[in-house]
């Protein structure tokens, strides 16, 4: 039986749960009487819910919440609404995943819509209803732990179910390794239902745990705006705009805020400069130089300006123009670093290399820790120095600097393009320690170790990196390289060994390929063979199959070495497969045939020792099985008509020393027993018949011995009788084969 839903209390009025239910059963809710001042969405809604018409309220209700999102009567008869469609799909259209997405959204509307305050009546109520969740969820089995509850959310949040989704959410966040990931999520969904100050809440928390998000920090600028609260969302949108390039969306956003500063002020002139950058953002160069023109007749003194103006003639490749623009501004504020990187920057364009760096120089004394300014007075010296001088130039830079981690990266990368390996991975390791999150590093060092031939130092390189940055492809790609770079040279120098006939030393080569390749265990199965350990060699044999199971060799490999071990079931079995795959396999047909014959020896060679010890059902059931995979056996049916004698069913006996006989016509002591047979039948003229066969087979054939002098003696007893008149019966000679 399963658990057992509580009943529900709700507002006003409660329904009681039918007792014993073999279902979860949910009560339905309070319908109560419109409050005095209602909308028609409200109206519309009160009237479907009295009519049973759940979904349609529910759309009414949510209407109305959308008209005013602190209409406390439409939400709470939202919240009705979803428990009696609830109840509706667990009693009548047992849908219990339905009705726990309702019960989802009823408890969303309840705790998580706001945070107004309650009373101890609306606390119980919500109460039963979490627990009415949890006891459909464990009937039905629903994972509720924290990842499960995680990805329900995120398989509602799909489907748009997004009251349902926060629910979900809500419980995952509870827990650490979830709860970025969930904060992000809440964030996301507040802010597409439009209720902004929970979507504010919850991106801040998220943007915490994810800084770079260049998603979240756009979609909290929106709830910022849709609040009023503009110079938050500005802020917030630069930095969206910074990690994400010149964003199109962003752009316009600050477009329209910017237009509606100057609309309202029009001598604004920080709007003004701000609306040209954006318009030299869109690369709409003259609507931007009319704005900051704009903004310097409002504020001459406004150095920004200034520098905006320097950057759209920069970008116009207009570099005289851009430099003039920037000395106004060193001649207003000598100590201003942006100016200096700029005339740098546009001295370099020229092909004026000397006053490039020296105002590059300028603007590091400014900021000597601005690793742009370096990187870029590095990339100018770059171009024009050898490798040698470049090595020494950076080396030179990390002498002042020895705990810098850019500068430590890129010495070792300069070593390892120079081709002094060692010292490279060296400085890598270095490199690390002092930024463990330098994905780069993790990748050339272990390029380095591979090239110095140590896969195992590269192999753990690489698996620490895929730990770290899982979602790293180029990781991946460099550990599949290595694999198949390893397990092809190791393959080489294994099979190399083993021409050498040194068998033990090849295993231990194969057995470094990892993982395992079908080659590398089928070559470990042929060192094993040529050192006539056939049962190993079968293992590794049948383990290349579990990773290559078409692989018709393989297979034949396995019957061979099976069949060598004298297991010529598994022999027979492999064999089998090996001919389905490859047919017209020579080698293979021999081979099954062989292990035919050989299981067929042992089984007989069994049968005839079970006859000895008198155990005739054992033996009579290994002999027909030798005959049904053999047919045309002589031997098989002449000692099964031993067994028959055995068994004094001499008339069974004869048809199978004439089956005998029949596939092997040389067989002469089948005659014989024959004859024997037909005598104890009383069958007197047939046991003449082939008493005379055999003596006279066995004469030709030179033959002289107890059965032949029997069979004569016997014959001259027979004559005596006519065909009428039985002879008296002797006793039977039991000497057989």
């Amino acid at each position: 039986m399963k658990k057992r839903v509580l009943v529900t209390m709700f507002l006003l009025a409660a329904m009681g749960l039918c007792a014993g239910a073999q279902e979860p059963v949910i009560p339905v809710a309070y319908q109560g009487d419109y409050p005095e001042q209602v909308s028609t969405f409200y109206t519309n809604g009160m009237a479907y819910m009295k009519a049973n018409q759940y979904t349609n309220a529910i759309t009414e209700f949510r209407k109305a919440l959308r008209e005013n999102s602190a209409d406390k009567s439409s939400r709470i008869q939202l919240v009705n609404s979803y428990l009696m469609r609830a109840q509706y799909y667990n009693n009548q259209a047992t849908d219990y995943n339905k009705a726990a997405n309702d019960l989802r959204s009823a408890i969303f509307y309840m705790k998580y819509y706001d945070n107004s305050p309650v009373d101890a009546q609306y606390i119980t109520d919500l109460n039963t209803m979490e627990e009415n969740l949890d006891n459909i969820l464990y009937a039905i089995n629903a994972d509720q732990t924290p990842k499960g509850r995680y990805m329900m959310g995120k398989s509602l949040r799909a489907q748009g179910e997004f009251a349902a989704a926060v629910t979900e959410f809500q419980k995952a966040q509870n827990d650490v390794n979830y709860r970025k990931a969930s904060l992000s999520n809440l964030g996301e969904i507040y802010y597409i239902i439009n209720l902004n100050e929970q979507a504010v809440n919850y991106l801040e928390q998220a943007i915490i745990s994810d800084p770079q998000n260049t998603n979240l920090h756009l979609k909290l600028a929106g709830a910022y705006e849709r609040l009023g609260k503009t110079d938050k969302a500005i802020k917030e949108y630069n930095l969206s705009l910074t990690k994400s390039g010149d964003n199109q969306e962003v752009l316009t956003s600050l477009e329209n805020i910017w237009k509606q500063r100057i609309a309202q002020n029009p001598d604004d002139a920080e709007a003004h400069a701000n609306l040209g950058a954006v318009y030299q953002k869109k690369n709409d160069f003259s609507a931007a130089l009319q704005e900051y023109t704009k903004a310097e007749e409002l504020n001459p003194s406004n150095i920004t300006t200034r520098l905006n103006l320097g950057t759209l003639y920069q970008a116009q490749k207009d570099y005289e123009t851009a430099i003039e623009a920037y000395d106004t501004i060193i001649e207003y504020n000598p100590n201003y670093m942006q100016a200096y990187l700029y005339k740098a920057q546009c001295y370099r364009a020229m092909g004026n290399k000397e006053a490039a760096m020296q105002n590059y120089k300028l603007a590091l004394n400014l900021e000597p820790s601005n690793q742009n300014i370096k990187d870029e007075m590095y990339e100018m010296y770059e171009a024009d120095m050898s490798p040698e001088q470049r090595l020494a130039f950076v080396y030179g830079q990390l002498q002042k600097e020895p705990q810098n981690a850019d500068l430590t990266y890129r010495y070792a990368y300069e070593l390892h393009k120079a081709g002094k390996t060692a010292d490279a991975i060296t400085y890598y390791n270095q490199a690390i320690k002092l930024n463990p999150k330098n994905e780069d590093a993790y990748i050339n060092l272990a390029q380095a170790y591979q090239q110095q031939g140590n896969f195992d130092k590269a192999r753990s390189v690489l698996t620490d990196a895929k730990g770290l940055f899982p979602e790293n492809g180029l990781v991946q790609k460099q550990l599949a390289a290595l694999a198949a770079e390893t397990g092809s040279l190791l393959y080489s120098k294994a099979s190399e060994l083993f021409n050498q006939k040194k068998f033990q030393e090849a295993i231990a080569m194969y057995q470094k390929i990892v993982p395992s390749t079908p080659e590398s265990l089928v070559g470990i199965g042929a060192c094993y063979q040529s050192l006539n350990d056939n049962a190993a060699a079968a293992k590794y044999y049948v383990k290349s199959l579990e990773l290559d199971p078409k692989n018709a060799d393989t297979t034949y490999y396995a019957a061979l070495a099976y069949s060598n071990i004298e297991n010529f079931a598994l022999a027979k079995s492999y064999a089998n497969k090996a001919l389905a795959l490859d047919p017209n396999n020579k080698n293979t047909k021999e081979l099954l045939t062989y292990v035919i014959e050989q299981e067929n020896t042992a089984k007989m060679d069994e049968a005839v020792s079970l006859l000895e010890q008198k155990q005739y059902p054992k033996a009579l059931n290994l002999l027909s099985q030798v005959i049904t995979q053999d047919p045309k056996d002589s031997n098989a049916y002449y000692y099964r008509g031993m067994v028959y004698d055995a068994q004094k069913k001499y008339a069974q006996a004869i048809n199978d020393y004439k089956k005998a006989l029949m596939y092997n016509p040389q067989m002469l002591i089948a005659n014989y027993s024959i004859a024997i047979d037909y005598d104890y039948l009383g069958q007197y003229a047939n046991a003449l018949f082939y008493h005379k066969k055999y003596l006279s087979e066995t004469q030709k054939a030179g033959e002289t011995n107890d059965y032949t002098r029997y069979s004569a003696k016997r014959i001259q007893e027979l004559r005596n009788y006519d065909n009428t008149k039985p002879a008296a019966a002797k006793t039977k000679n039991t000497a057989k084969k």
